[in-house]
């Protein structure tokens, strides 16, 4: 290959061996205990990287409903490691809602109904279409759950902070591009390649973020917040619960 080809290569792969050592790490320092969903999601992305990667190599006819199929189920884990992230770790008190304890099994339920429905139908779109409904939803937990930690002044753990800011830099560009692509006709190699790097960027981070870490440091403090912190907290949470039911309407 060329030099050209090579970098290329490296842009578009460059996930795969970064996964690997962070689900390694995870392992090897047990926080796969405090990160499950995460764990779930590196496992499955790594999984997921070397299924396209052999698609596109052994059977490119078939890379296009791999890489469908498999970002709908990226997707959803995606999510699932943010909602862990703010609803179990960050915000537990959120988590004692019933609402929020059924956010986890109804995505599941979803996903599965859809995956078969475009297999089985042959709806390939509502793979798309899903996809970026769960982006959409990330995308609104990373924002409203970073704007209650401002308020409430609560501290991020290294691990934790890695997490929320490679969601946040992944779901932004993609979110980003989507927008761009729908107003314009004409779609740019380059901007194609900025999600690729955002993403390895993402996994960078994380890599980072639970190497350099301490082992055994990722339990969340529980510092006691003060009355009117808690007051604060109980008005964006009242906030939430009527924007999601809003949604069902």
């Amino acid at each position: 290959m060329t030099p050209q080809n090579w970098l290329q290569f490296t842009i578009d792969w460059i996930g795969l061996p970064a996964l690997a050592l962070l689900a390694g790490l995870l392992l090897y320092r047990r926080w796969y205990r405090e990160f499950p969903f995460f764990f779930c999601y590196v496992v499955g992305a790594e999984l997921v990287g070397v299924a396209r990667l052999l698609s596109a190599r052994v059977l490119p006819g078939m890379y296009y409903r791999v890489y469908w199929i498999s970002d709908t189920a990226l997707a959803a884990f995606a999510f699932l490691a943010t909602y862990e992230l703010f609803f179990k770790r960050l915000f537990p008190g959120f988590y004692k809602t019933r609402l929020y304890r059924l956010l986890f099994p109804a995505a599941i339920i979803a996903t599965i109904l859809v995956a078969l429905t475009a297999l089985i139908g042959g709806h390939s779109s509502l793979l798309t279409l899903t996809s970026r409904i769960y982006e959409f939803m990330r995308a609104t937990i990373l924002l409203f759950f970073v704007a209650l930690m401002l308020v409430m002044g609560r501290q991020w753990a290294k691990q934790e902070f890695g997490i929320a800011f490679g969601f946040a830099l992944d779901v932004s560009m993609s979110l980003a591009l989507i927008g761009i692509w729908s107003r314009s006709a004409n779609r740019s190699p380059l901007l194609d390649r900025l999600a690729v790097i955002a993403y390895d960027l993402a996994c960078l981070i994380w890599l980072y973020c639970f190497w350099s870490a301490p082992k055994g440091s990722g339990t969340t403090s529980s510092t006691p917040l003060s009355a009117e912190n808690l007051h604060e907290a109980k008005k964006w949470e009242e906030t939430l619960k009527d924007y999601i039911a809003q949604g069902k309407r």
